[in-house]
């Protein structure tokens, strides 16, 4: 009897040291998801002004239009042409409503600051910083 008791004891005991270790474990799983989310959050509400748009569709569509329109210099043209190149992108009707995202995209593409030298890719890159400008203000 005393023999089952002490086994009984013994068996407790192992079992209680097993549960701490998983039990560090687990905190230490968890205090690692927790700073991998509040760091990806922390990076997520500091809009990176280079980034591209965040909306699906949207990041080719200025690619296009700094491919196409590149030297465009009249605002009503390149309103036009930066519409037709997102309704094309997102396959909708050439004379479809534009989503407000789809506006910013397109006033942050008429908007953008321009050298004499641009190329597409420094288009694409002053495109998506007037883009979170024009959501920060909104904000």
């Amino acid at each position: 009897m005393v023999e089952k008791i002490l086994w009984y004891k013994n068996y407790v005991f192992n079992l209680v040291i097993v549960m701490e270790k998983q039990m560090k474990i687990k905190c230490i799983v968890l205090a690692g998801i927790f700073s991998l989310v509040f760091s990806v959050h922390a990076s997520e509400t500091q809009n990176k002004k280079s980034d591209p748009v965040p909306v699906f569709g949207h990041a080719t569509a200025v690619s296009k239009m700094c491919g196409e329109l590149l030297g465009e210099t009249n605002p009503v043209k390149m309103r036009d042409g930066a519409t037709k190149i997102l309704n094309e992108t997102l396959r909708r009707l050439p004379d479809a409503e534009v989503s407000d995202e789809g506006k910013n995209v397109i006033e942050a593409f008429v908007t953008r600051s321009r050298s004499p030298s641009d190329i597409p890719s420094r288009c694409e890159t002053s495109v998506n910083e007037r883009y979170w400008e024009i959501v920060q203000s909104k904000k």
